[in-house]
């Protein structure tokens, strides 16, 4: 079944024998997926992340039980959303982060670009992270965060391969980072009173001195038991002056 020209601004195909009886609210075609998905981003960064299902509906040139039946109820459409965005924060900061000169920069680059990403969909990060009316929080809160934690935990192996450290934290490192990274684009989406390098820096460097910066054991001035105190220190502490 080809898609109708008439229709094609409004993203719908010519229902087929057997289809259900869905009617836009135009001239009784069935809508697409990826057309109602791509109305719905249209009208949430037109209007913002408070917006109904009737106004996507309505930027979609569908009814309400066509959106519902082409896509879902709202949480469906803010899970088909995150998939969305998420994929392309992936694409995008992966492509950023393999142009960069050393492992730091790689860090700086994916900082900085999930936080560019976010600023400039602003609208769309905030309604797929917290516009849905899921009883379970959790869930909602790990959307974007399952589809983009594969991809960097992907990096994150490899760059710990390479370095010659266990590549099994790096699951754990991706979801500790789009972590950090979510609370502080929040943060900054609302206050707004650094601009997007300074953010990316100050969390580069944090995450950079602490975890990505050396290998394990060989951070100067950590013990083994992790006291916070160097092997060197704690002898210097202990011995006597010699006669």
């Amino acid at each position: 079944m080809g898609r109708s020209t008439g229709a094609r601004g409004h993203g719908v195909v010519r229902r087929g024998p057997g289809r259900p009886a869905g009617r836009s609210a135009h001239d009784g075609v069935l809508a697409d997926r990826d057309a109602l998905l791509d109305a719905a981003e249209r009208v949430i960064r037109a209007e913002g992340p408070a917006v109904t299902l009737d106004a996507i509906a309505a930027a979609a040139g569908v009814t309400k039980p066509i959106l519902y039946r082409g896509v879902g109820d709202k949480d469906a459409v803010v899970q088909a959303l995150a998939e969305r965005l998420g994929a392309r924060m992936t694409d995008e900061v992966t492509a950023m982060v393999a142009a960069a000169s050393g492992p730091r920069d790689g860090l700086r680059r994916l900082v900085g670009g999930y936080l560019a990403l976010a600023a400039r969909d602003r609208s769309l990060y905030l309604y797929v992270t917290a516009g849905g009316s899921r009883d379970d929080r959790v869930q909602q809160a790990l959307l974007l965060a399952d589809r983009t934690a594969r991809g960097f935990a992907e990096g994150i192996a490899a760059f710990r391969v390479a370095r010659g450290a266990d590549p099994a934290v790096a699951l754990a490192w991706a979801y500790g980072l789009i972590g950090s990274l979510h609370f502080v684009t929040l943060w900054w989406l609302r206050d707004g009173t650094t601009d997007t390098d300074g953010v990316a820096e100050q969390i580069t460097e944090l995450l950079w001195s602490t975890a990505w910066g050396s290998p394990p054991r060989a951070r100067r001035g950590v013990s083994s038991c992790g006291t916070g105190t160097s092997s060197s220190t704690a002898r210097r502490s202990t011995s006597r002056p010699t006669r």
